[in-house]
């Protein structure tokens, strides 16, 4: 943020929710965003406004000047603005809190580029009932101050900001929570490839709640063996000794008030564990990203990943052997399939176990591997008694659902729901679809050429696999973490990286 050095100190005099809220339109003009945000900013010094006794003034980033002054009460300016918070303070630096914008004059009358409305900031300013307004919730104050740091915390923002927290406090109390670094984070997401626990989303749903306690607790306050409840009904213990601790992570830093509670820095996730982690990966394959493979098909992972599970398993001789010379990598390209399996004893009932491994490498006989893909990865749950799916062979398959069974036109699933990792599903049949004695395709006397899996170097790019999310894959550790700049990090970064299991029933 503005060529900020991790570990400069810094102030920033921050405008309350119920300025910025109002300032929504000008917002959108990126040159006045960047312009504001410099003349609010100072870097290389913290300004503490707690114990200042007379008038002072300072510059900021963007070269303007700030006056600060006292009036009744006690109470402090800066400029126009009112000072709700002198001092809160944050890794490396400290916000002030203001009411207002501290140069409101300066954007008056600022045409919106995209809507065409006048934008008067002077008419921002708000009222005593704006300043109290029982809908900034603590979560909004959190995310205010969170989104202030350059790193540490990207993770857990991310994932409050899609969360239902907010519906779960109430009016007029206030709020402690525990706020993972990215290094809590990063222990649990996979190197490469594997399961990342994040990825659930109720999982992380209850998770985030599971970090919120009610009260202002204060780190100078809390009692050694002290036990509090979070909000999703979990216990949260402290101990004192050797230094602060919530159920074992340590707390990093010292405490972050804000309007309506405070926050607490901590080195680990909470009620998170390898045992916790693992029950979870036996319950969530389909979220498990894949290596990268350039073979036996480069450009299609769900196929060639499936068809190496296939290989491995003895119940699918025959489809592995017809696959392996078809022509289906520029048809079945890329993920996102599934694939309905016929078994070894479906293919000898048409007696083609006879066949050559490239009776089905083309024309006719390629159409009938085409006829058991469908474009989209489908669960057990979506094959609905009643619905059709089209195969990429243009077919319709039609699905009928009984109590004991699931039939795929006039195949009988035998096995449901064999995750490809995240890039698709298997469904094994006992009959190869349509298909019988009578239409079988003539026997082609085409040469054949048997296709080795190359080990060359050039594997597939990211962009080909399902993609986690930028927020959840990026390394934490690329960039400084604000919360650790003083060395004393908390969290070892050569922790154990939980790795995948085998279950039949997975794709490896």
């Amino acid at each position: 943020m503005f060529g900020v050095i991790p570990g400069e100190p810094f102030t920033i005099l921050a405008p309350h929710n119920s300025a910025t809220k109002r300032a929504e339109n000008l917002l959108q003009q990126p040159e006045l965003v960047k312009k504001l945000l410099l003349d609010h900013v100072l870097l290389g010094s913290r300004i503490d406004l707690t114990n200042v006794t007379t008038d002072t003034s300072f510059k900021t980033l963007g070269g303007r000047t700030v006056h600060v002054r006292h009036i009744k009460d006690g109470k402090l300016k800066a400029n126009d603005a009112n000072i709700i918070q002198p001092k809160v303070v944050v890794p490396n630096g400290l916000l002030v809190v203001l009411d207002n914008y501290l140069f409101p004059e300066e954007q008056a009358v600022k045409k919106n580029a995209t809507q065409g409305k006048l934008v008067d900031i002077a008419t921002f300013t708000p009222n005593e009932d704006a300043k109290n307004q029982s809908n900034t919730t603590f979560v909004e104050n959190v995310m205010e101050v969170l989104s202030f740091l350059k790193s540490g915390v990207r993770v857990f923002q991310h994932f409050l900001s899609r969360s239902n927290v907010s519906k779960l406090l109430q009016e007029g109390e206030e709020y402690t929570v525990f706020v993972p670094t990215d290094h809590a984070f990063q222990r649990w997401h996979p190197i490469d490839w594997g399961f990342y626990p994040f990825s659930v989303p109720e999982f992380t749903e209850s998770i985030i709640i599971n970090h919120f306690v009610k009260g202002r607790l204060k780190q100078d306050t809390i009692k050694d063996g002290q036990i509090v409840k979070t909000l999703g009904g979990r216990e949260i213990v402290f101990k004192k000794t050797p230094n602060l601790s919530v159920n074992g992570a340590m707390v990093v830093k010292g405490d972050t008030p804000v309007s309506r509670g405070n926050i607490m820095f901590i080195g680990e996730v909470l009620f998170v564990s390898e045992s916790v982690v693992s029950k979870l990966h036996q319950q969530h394959r389909d979220k498990e990203t894949p290596p990268l493979l350039a073979f036996p098909w480069f450009g299609a992972q769900f196929l060639s990943h499936a068809f190496l599970a296939l290989e491995r398993d003895k119940r699918f001789t025959h489809i592995t052997r017809f696959l392996n010379l078809a022509d289906l990598a520029p048809h079945v390209s890329g993920t996102g399939y599934t694939f309905f399996v016929p078994t070894d004893t479906a293919f000898e009932e048409l007696g083609l176990d006879k066949m050559p491994d490239n009776y089905l490498s083309t024309g006719d006989g390629l159409q009938i591997l085409l006829n058991h893909f469908v474009k989209g990865r489908l669960y057990d749950k979506d094959l609905k008694d009643g619905i059709e799916l089209t195969t990429l062979g243009n077919k319709t398959i039609g699905i009928r659902r009984t109590k004991d069974k699931v039939k795929v036109n006039d195949a009988t699933i035998v096995e449901s729901e064999v995750f490809v990792y995240n890039l698709g599903t298997m469904f094994y049949t006992d009959k190869v679809l349509f298909t019988n004695v009578n239409n079988l395709p003539p026997t082609s006397t085409e040469t054949v050429i048997t296709i080795k899996p190359t080990t060359a170097n050039s594997f597939t790019t990211a962009s080909e696999i399902e993609p986690v999310p930028d927020e959840i894959a990026e390394e934490a550790g690329s960039l400084p973490d604000v919360l650790f700049a003083d060395g004393a990090a908390t969290t070892d970064e050569t922790s154990t990286i939980v790795k995948p299991t085998t279950q039949n029933a997975t794709i490896k």
